[in-house]
């Protein structure tokens, strides 16, 4: 009778670990499941946030199709593409673009022209430096990185000697930067001065190297027009034709440059354009509990409205502001149990 309780006690303690074995294994099969459902609910959001981005750009483009159909080739701010555009209300979240004209800042790439520093634009970066109380040494590390020469460029530039020496070890590019993020790289260029310079730079081809009138904010004209009072560049911009300068001579024509040499005339007419080539794209997208920040760069080739995105980037450096979503978007939101 022993034998056989001791058997039953055997037995029952193999069934109640076989038991838990079992549960073990369901909680762990439940588990991978329940994650797999996470990952697989995660990607079809990012699938969805980047269909509603696709949709944004197509939505830009097809605004700077009917601009270049209208048959004007003046850009400025009072054209339909570069009003506000609304939010839009989208199957779980909401579309928020907003196009900007990205000829309006100055582009890193042109301190290079034609593989030689280009003096006159970096005369003009080295005044926007010291606006942005920014040190004068990132002009020179800039140029070494963007130059094809292995020689250091002035006091604070930089090339493989400094690089090859940094953990981890790399090598100075020797060509134009590619996003405004490669600015990481270069010598000086750390997270603050990103931040600060970022809203009067852009990266570009280096052939876009002029820069619309129509769309210059005072600061980048001060940096400009040496020697030119912040309040003479503020007066003159609030002067904007409602449709624009027509032509860079017409702009130049306004009393504040009676004073400007000619030399710096002539620079100024080889910089600035009143037509665009490059516009920059910002689309917040809400999607369920996510939120993307997406940077598209735009081109366009001719005036016949052949468009291309030639970049893009997600949580960019700078973007502009953007309005609040209105209340009745929010509200049918509400409404429809989004």
């Amino acid at each position: 009778m022993t034998r056989r309780s001791d058997q039953r006690g055997v037995a029952l303690l193999t069934m109640l670990l076989i038991a838990a074995i079992a549960t073990t294994l369901i909680m762990v099969i439940i588990e991978r499941q329940a994650r797999v459902q996470r990952e697989l609910a995660g990607q079809m959001q990012q699938d969805q946030i980047a269909e509603y981005n696709r949709g944004a750009v197509l939505f830009a483009m097809a605004a700077l199709r009917a601009d270049a159909r209208d048959g004007t080739t003046v850009d400025h701010p009072g054209e339909a593409w570069a009003q506000p555009f609304p939010a839009y209300p989208v199957p779980g979240g909401m579309i928020r673009p907003a196009l900007r004209d990205a000829q309006a800042r100055f582009n890193l790439n042109s301190l290079i022209k034609g593989g030689n520093v280009n003096a006159t634009a970096l005369a003009v970066y080295r005044r926007l430096l010291a606006q942005l109380l920014l040190p004068p040494e990132l002009a020179d590390s800039l140029v070494d990185w963007l130059d094809s020469d292995r020689e250091p460029f002035g006091a604070g530039g930089a090339e493989d000697d400094y690089y090859l020496g940094r953990q981890p070890a790399y090598r100075s590019a020797n060509r134009a930067l590619s996003t405004y993020g490669e600015l990481r790289l270069v010598r000086g260029y750390n997270s603050t001065v990103m931040r600060t310079l970022a809203p009067w730079v852009v990266v570009l081809p280096a052939s876009a190297s002029k820069i619309n009138v129509n769309f210059l904010t005072p600061g980048l004209l001060e940096a400009l027009v040496p020697g030119l009072a912040p309040s003479a560049a503020v007066e003159l911009l609030q002067r904007r034709p409602l449709d624009g300068w027509p032509t860079v001579a017409a702009f130049l024509d306004n009393p504040v440059f009676n004073g400007v040499s000619s030399e710096i005339r002539q620079q100024l007419q080889d910089m600035l354009a009143v037509e665009s080539g490059y516009f920059e794209l910002y689309t917040r997208i809400r999607f369920g509990d996510r939120e993307r920040l997406q940077w598209s760069l735009i081109a366009r080739h001719d005036n016949n409205g052949r468009l291309e995105v030639i970049a893009n980037e997600r949580n960019p450096a700078w973007v502009p502001e953007f309005e609040p979503i209105p209340e009745s978007v929010a509200d049918k939101k509400k409404e429809e149990g989004e």
